[in-house]
């Protein structure tokens, strides 16, 4: 049995070469001027064929302007634009619009846009229904599609749109009985509007591609190119200089639209770089938690070790207990996440000081104020207390022949939960230096409740050479906890 041929066929490298250049701005530049040269042709054979007559460009100049037409074009495009708004919402579109999607999210991004078109269409109906008609067309929807998603999602919206705007006139003036094929060609073929909001489509996204632009490309090259599809709407009437004076109004709306919801992306674009950035300060945060434990555990470890050492020479009962508090300290460093029940960082750190407790002896004096009930299990931030009674224990009383005392203090004081670490020992002038240098885990803890709570709730530090340190800070209880004992 002979074995079948898969055939494949690669493109030449001129046409990979030609596509390259296609989609590099000299080429959307170029692209966007056929486009333009082919609908000025088309347009002119839609004159010859109905037998108008010539126009003048002058019959444009002075451009006129009608100030009615500029409040019912906003009026109109209120709707889309709002409904744009509402978009940004939806995930699909928000990553779509902050240049993150891939294909499947364009494609829905598109298909919303369409979604809108379809609306905005009904609300024009429903004013024609109340004989109030309408002045445009959908301009804003094709002009937007093309800006989001590029020249090709642009056409098809455009093509979308352009056939929405048919059907509307179709319902709004029906013909006589007649056949399909008269409808396709009077409704669709032989409408300048038709190809009009075809070329927007297209011109938006090459207009995109070729500008780079920001929130000056959305308002003035959309504006402009709304303007500019509305002129080629009137090449197509008998007269086309009777509806110069719609034109401007029309761009202008298009414009302040546009740039109001290129402002609105813009915001977008800064929220997720500011959603970024807080992410990344979390991961280091987190990075530096974890770093953090590696580097106390060795330490603490080695004087656990030794102490009890100690102990199981002089009192083995005594270190088989202290053998269990340093399992319990490592079994919750190790288990414990972001965040942990009160109740284990109070334990963790009473496991930890029994330890110091066991090898300074009675240089090592311990005072406790600590809630109980319910508060227990709020959770709170891993490691926010017991590095400041280690830091206290190490640096400040540890350093003091006599030793000292040590008073930690764990309070709710109306809608905070105050943490408070004071010793006795020798302190430092905080004048001469950063509290936080020299200290990974202060500084550790300092950054973590800035971040998670804001800049005002880092730690507070105060100390003063031979009188002792006393640092404190206060966490925000969630919003049940805050209502419960306000």
């Amino acid at each position: 049995m002979s074995k079948g041929r898969i055939v494949t066929w690669v493109a030449p490298r001129g046409w990979v070469a030609a596509f390259a250049w296609l989609a590099s701005r000299s080429g959307a530049a170029f692209a966007l001027a056929a486009a333009t040269l082919a609908l000025w042709g088309y347009l002119g054979w839609l004159r010859r064929l109905f037998e108008h007559g010539g126009w003048s460009p002058t019959g444009f100049w002075p451009p006129g302007f009608d100030p009615y037409a500029l409040g019912l074009a906003v009026q109109e495009w209120t709707v889309p634009a709002a409904l744009v708004g509402l978009l940004t919402l939806w995930p699909a579109f928000r990553r779509t619009a902050l240049g993150q999607g891939g294909f499947a999210d364009r494609a829905r991004a598109a298909l919303a846009l369409a979604g809108v078109q379809l609306v905005y269409f009904a609300y024009l109906w429903a004013l024609e229904r109340r004989d109030v008609g309408h002045l445009t067309l959908g301009e804003l929807g094709a002009a937007l599609g093309g800006l989001l998603l590029g020249p090709g999602w642009g056409l098809a919206l455009g093509a979308f749109t352009g056939l929405a705007a048919s059907l509307l006139n179709l319902v709004t003036w029906p013909p006589e009985p007649t056949t399909w094929g008269d409808v396709a060609r009077w409704y669709v073929l032989y409408t300048s509007h038709f190809a009009a909001l075809i070329w927007l489509g297209v011109a938006a996204g090459l207009l995109g591609r070729a500008v780079r632009g920001g929130v000056g490309l959305w308002a003035l090259g959309g504006g402009g190119l709304v303007l500019a599809s509305r002129f080629f709407v009137l090449l197509g009437e008998a007269a086309p200089e009777e509806g110069a004076a719609l034109m401007l109004p029309l761009g202008l709306a298009a414009a302040g639209l546009l740039g109001g919801l290129g402002l609105l992306l813009q915001a977008l674009r800064l929220q997720e770089a500011e959603r970024r950035a807080r992410a990344g300060e979390l991961a280091l945060t987190q990075a530096e938690l974890a770093a953090l434990r590696a580097q106390i555990n060795p330490h603490f470890l080695f004087n656990a070790l030794n102490t009890i050492r100690y102990f199981v020479r002089t009192d083995p009962d005594q270190a088989r207990a202290l053998l269990l508090r340093l399992s319990e300290v490592f079994q919750r460093v190790l288990r414990s996440g972001p965040l942990v029940p009160l109740a284990d960082e109070l334990a963790y750190t009473e496991a930890y000081l029994a330890l110091e407790q066991a090898r300074l002896g009675d240089r090592l004096r311990v005072e406790w104020t600590r809630p109980e009930g319910p508060l227990l299990e709020l959770q709170v931030p891993a490691l926010i207390l017991e590095p400041l009674v280690e830091n206290a224990v190490v640096h400040g009383l540890a350093a003091r022949p006599e030793g000292g005392t040590l008073r930690i203090l764990v309070e709710r004081w109306g809608r905070e939960l105050v943490i408070q670490v004071r010793d006795d020992g020798v302190g430092f002038d905080p004048a001469s230096r950063d509290p936080n240098a020299g200290s990974i885990a202060l500084a550790n803890i300092d950054a973590r409740l800035r971040l998670l709570y804001g800049e005002d709730r880092g730690l507070r530090i105060e100390s003063e050479p031979g009188r002792g340190t006393r640092v404190e800070l206060r966490l925000p209880l969630p919003a049940g906890w805050a209502e419960a004992g306000a």
